[in-house]
């Protein structure tokens, strides 16, 4: 490499500590080389940095991030690795979350819901009921108790009511058997002598109408009341005593 010479004749020579004239000092000293081709290390470097800085560029446009102050590149300036590593790991954390959540078998444990205890059931009461035998006359329900209350409005329901009675003699139930229906119906013949069967009536529907159970309900049902008047329970569509004749022995 040469130094700088003085091809101007009778030009200045180089200022002490090699520096140009009207250059700043502090870019130090400027050699010129003879051969261009020494450069070319040095302009390779150069075209990497403005490479690498375009690309931090055309990156940060596209994650909307602010543009970079104005300053010098070099080998040694930060590029953009570390803020792609710090959201590559944000969105593989939550990738790993989400699989995590609805993972089949894998529903998240919640804890027992604390609340007021269940309350007991209230106690529906046919104690206030009247119902009317063959001539009119009233009668309490709770004088009739206990008692199994079949609901037989339009139907003769013959082979229901001689079935329940077998069952109630056979469980040696003292329960009465209350035919009901909005007019008196008439009874099959050949009951079972053993249990008391009577016929009443319901005009105004008060069985049904006193039993939750059987609100709306136009069906032949089955309600049974203990001595004090208190449903044991009530059965819908009722064909055969079946379904209710296990709680016999609750009609004291």
């Amino acid at each position: 490499m040469g130094a700088l010479r003085d091809d101007n004749g009778g030009g200045e020579r180089p200022q002490e500590g090699g520096g140009l004239p009207d250059l700043p000092p502090e870019w130090g000293t400027i050699i010129i080389p003879d051969d261009a081709g020494a450069l070319d290390d040095e302009g390779v470097a150069i075209r990497r940095q403005f490479r690498r800085a375009t690309i931090r560029r055309r990156w940060r446009r596209r994650f909307h991030l602010p543009a970079e102050a104005a300053r010098r590149t070099t080998d040694d300036s930060p590029g953009l690795a570390v803020p792609l590593l710090i959201m590559s790991i944000a969105v593989i954390a939550t990738l790993v979350s989400l699989v995590a959540v609805a993972w089949p078998g894998r529903a998240p444990k919640t804890a027992p819901r604390v609340g007021s205890p269940t309350s007991a059931p209230v106690a529906v009461s046919l104690s206030g009921v009247s119902l009317q035998d063959t001539d009119g006359v009233p009668i309490g329900l709770k004088d009739l108790a206990p008692a199994v209350v079949l609901v037989v409005d339009g139907c003769s329901c013959e082979q229901l009511i001689r079935s329940t009675a077998d069952a109630v003699a056979a469980a040696k139930s003292t329960a009465k058997i209350l035919v009901v229906a909005t007019r008196s119906p008439t009874l099959p013949a050949d009951l079972n002598a053993k249990v008391t069967v009577r016929s009443l009536a319901d005009p105004n529907s008060s069985v049904r109408a006193s039993v939750p159970a059987l609100a709306g309900d136009h069906t032949t049902a089955a309600v049974l009341v203990d001595g004090d008047g208190k449903l044991v329970k009530a059965v819908r569509s009722v064909t055969t005593p079946d379904s209710f004749k296990a709680e016999f022995s609750l009609l004291q």
